[in-house]
Parts: structure tokens; sequence; C-alpha cells
């Protein structure tokens, strides 16, 4: 190294770049028959973690050989084995762009900085805006993930219609909605018991008729109903509320409706998808994850919003020391939209993949997801011992041993998991513990779904 460590030559770039890539090969050649969910790292390990920065330089080799050892005590999350929670892809194209855009870190909050950079990422909040059928005066926005995508929309909702009232301000959500609405609300300011949870029918969608009357209850209490929240794909079994009726209630009380689509909204971009979550184009709002749907790693959210006067209410705000910086009527300036000043260059990494790859690549890979949920589906259906009481609106498939307690459906999820071949989870409806089955990560295929699908069979005869 140089004197100037923080300045490598361009020798020396190349070769630390040779070396984290040959790293990163390694594992994602190795993703597919890697262990699930291992998460014991030794004691030595984390004391080697533990340990503070010191006062002279490391070795690359050394520090990368730690690096590998860490990431070995994880969950699989971009392998095919991942059928947890909600799986994420980190494609690798997209890892490349990331490391692009880290490394070129041009500031795209505001659009005189880097106009061509922020024409660039807007042309892909414009191609989600349309695939909506939003309007012109629509605006996307690229956040971290979900939940703050999630409370964007909120403020900007607390915002139009419960300025100056927030005290008295109702957000209606789902019984399965996400955790990160009750924070985004929290962080709205708005007071918990005024979080209203709405039940759910008998196939897990958002009760219409109970969500009317809690509004006309509130109304006529003084409360100011703000937002409707709509899932589109629950968490829980990827169930899609019922949206045209949702959408009709928010228009009959004159109040805001945000569709949750982070797990769902980018299945649009499918036939099966789009006639399945018909009426997500009435939102005034929709979150979506790319990072989930799109198969982009984690930290990629988005917004789309009807109205972009609505975000500029919620979020723009002159500071002094910004003066200097022109204002291009054609470009958005993403600070003012959004809670963020400081951001990281977000729109190569979905730009990228998109352009090099085509849209058809990844509305295939939905096809593909929704196929193998549906073989999921009609497999652990014909099994008599299990339970599988609602067929998947996408990608989630629920189900659990016949007539077993609570006790026997985590034991069985136990001995699913300890093959290390597949990762589920549980989740409870209803008060009753059930297991999932999530299918969404670019790397699983059929064979994997088929693999699990003789573990789960295996496990129910060891039960």
């Amino acid at each position: 190294m140089s004197d100037r460590p923080l300045e490598p030559s361009a020798t020396e770039m190349r070769a630390m770049t040779e070396s984290v890539l040959d790293l990163l090969v390694e594992s994602m050649e190795k993703l597919d028959s890697s262990p699930a969910s291992l998460n014991s790292p030794s004691a030595s390990l984390l004391s080697e973690l533990s340990a503070p920065p010191p006062e002279e330089a490391g070795k690359l080799d050394e520090l990368l050989e730690l690096t590998r050892r860490a990431t070995e005590q994880s969950y699989s999350t971009a392998g095919p084995s991942y059928l947890a929670y909600i799986p994420g892809g980190g494609i690798f194209t997209s890892a490349l762009s990331n490391f692009l855009a880290a490394g070129l870190n041009r500031y795209t909050g505001k659009a005189s900085t880097a106009p061509a950079l922020v024409a660039l990422e807007e042309s892909v909040l414009r191609w989600m805006c349309e695939l909506f059928d939003f309007p012109a005066e629509s605006q996307g926005l690229l956040t971290t993930g979900g939940s703050l995508a999630n409370l964007t929309a909120v403020v900007a909702a607390r915002t139009r219609h419960a300025e100056g009232q927030v005290d008295r301000a109702t957000i209606y959500v789902g019984e399965h909605a996400h955790g990160s609405l009750l924070k985004a609300a929290r962080t709205a300011g708005m007071v918990v018991e005024h979080v209203r949870s709405i039940g759910s029918t008998s196939d897990l969608k958002m009760d219409v008729a109970e969500l009317r009357a809690r509004l006309a209850e509130d109304r006529t209490a003084g409360l100011v109903p703000v937002c409707i929240c709509a899932a589109a794909g629950t968490t829980n079994t990827g169930a899609i509320d019922p949206l045209p009726e949702l959408a009709a209630v928010a228009r009959e009380f004159g109040i805001w409706l945000h569709v949750d689509g982070a797990y769902g909204g980018l299945l649009q971009l499918t036939e099966r998808g789009r006639a399945r979550l018909a009426g997500i184009e009435l939102a005034d709002s929709i979150t979506l994850d790319p990072h989930k749907s799109l198969f982009l790693p984690f930290g990629t959210g988005a917004l789309v919003v009807r109205s972009r006067n609505a975000l500029l209410d919620a979020f723009s705000r002159p500071a002094d020391y910004m003066q200097d910086l022109e204002e291009d009527d054609s470009l958005p300036d993403f600070d003012a939209l959004t809670p963020e000043l400081t951001r990281d260059f977000r729109g190569l990494r979905v730009w990228l993949p998109l352009h090099l790859h085509g849209v058809g690549a990844f509305r295939r890979q939905l096809d593909e997801k929704l196929d193998l949920a549906k073989l999921a589906y009609d497999t652990l259906s014909a099994d008599s011992r299990l339970e599988v009481p609602w067929a998947p609106d996408l990608t989630v498939v629920v189900f659990r041993l016949a007539g077993r307690d609570d006790t026997a459906q985590l034991e069985y999820l136990r001995r699913i998991n300890d093959s290390q071949r597949v990762l589920l989870s549980s989740t409870r409806i209803g008060g009753d513990v059930y297991l999932r089955i999530a299918i969404l990560s670019a790397r699983t295929h059929e064979d994997r779904v088929r693999e699990a699908l003789e573990i789960i069979a295996r496990a129910a005869d060891d039960a």
C-alpha cells in the first residue's frame, strides 16, 4: 500500500476487487448445497468478530476469510432452500450494480447534483407507476424497504387528511397486516389506540363490512379517519384484501387508500398477478419491494404515490444551506419527497438488471413461482395427514398436521428444518400454529420444491 491507503492505485484496486469477487462467486456457487439455516457461530469466531478495529492496517485476505466464516453462520437467504418468511434474491447483476454505485458514490437526493443519474432512477420509477396505470402526476420512490415505504405513505396520508388533528387521527389495518404499519402510525404521531385492527372473513381478507362500521363509528365520535391500509399479499398467507371494495369505501369516506404490496405488488407483472390484484390501480399509494419480487439485494424498497403533491406537502422543506442548488422541474428532488436527505444511489441496482436481462426474464421467474406454489398446494392438499385450509393467492402456502396441538406443529417444523435442505417458518392464524412455505427466490426451482415436499412428507411420517 502507498502512503495514501484510502486512495489505492489502479493495480491495487483491481487486486482487491479480484479477491472480493472470488469470495462472492465461490459463495454463490455453493448456494445450492449450503445448509439452509446454520446460525451457531463458535465462541472463538464471535470473539474474533467482536475485536475493535486496530490502529494499523490489516490484511485483506485474512479479513475476507473472517467474513466468509461469519457469512456461513447465517440463514441462506439468497439460496434456493430459503422458503421461510418472504424470500429475497440478491441476483448477481444487482450486486454488481451496488458495487458500482457505491464506488461512484454520487449524490442523487437533489436532481441538480447528478441530473443524468436522477433521470436514470426516475425512468425506473415511471415504469413502476405506469405498471399500475397511475397518472402523469404520480411519483415513485426507491426506499430502504417496505417499512420506510409504508411510513412515507402514512405520513403523506396523515398530512393530507389530519394536519393539525393528529391527536384525533385514525388508521385502519387488517388483523394480518404487517407490523411496520403500526410502527409507521406511531412514528407519524398517531396514538396506538387509534390504530384500528379490522377482522378478517373466513378467507383471511379484510372484512369490508366491519371496516365501514368502524369508520362510521369513529366519524360519529369526532375522530378523523386518515387511511385504510390494505394488503396485496399478507406475510402470513399471501392473502390479497378485496381491493375494489376497499377503494369504494375509501372514496365513500373521502380518505386515503394505501396498499401494502411489499410482497405481492410486483406480481402485477404477470397475467395471473394482474388479475388477482385487480383494484390495486385505485390506490392512492402502493408499497413495493423489489428486493422481494424482483429478486434484488436487501435494502431495495419502493413506493408509488398517485399524487406527487401529496409527498411534497408532507416532506418538502427549504433549507438555506441548499440555496445554491438549482431546481429542475423536469426531474424530482428526492429529498423533497421523502424523510431522507442523504441517500445512496439506489437507481442503478434496479435499472441495470432490468435493462440487462429485460422485464420478461423477471416476469417468467414470477410466473414460475406461481406455478410452484400451486404444485405445493396441490401436493400438500392431497396428503390426508395435513390440513391445508386456504388456496394461495400468491406464493405462500400454509399447512399443519391434522388434529395435532401447537407443540406438535412446532416439533414438526423442527424436523423439517433439521434437514438443512430447506427452511420453513411458522405463524399463528386464529390462535393456532401453522407452517408456511414461501416460494419467491429466483434460485428456487421445481427440483427444490419437490425435495421440500418430500421432506415435509417424511417429517409427517415421523410425527
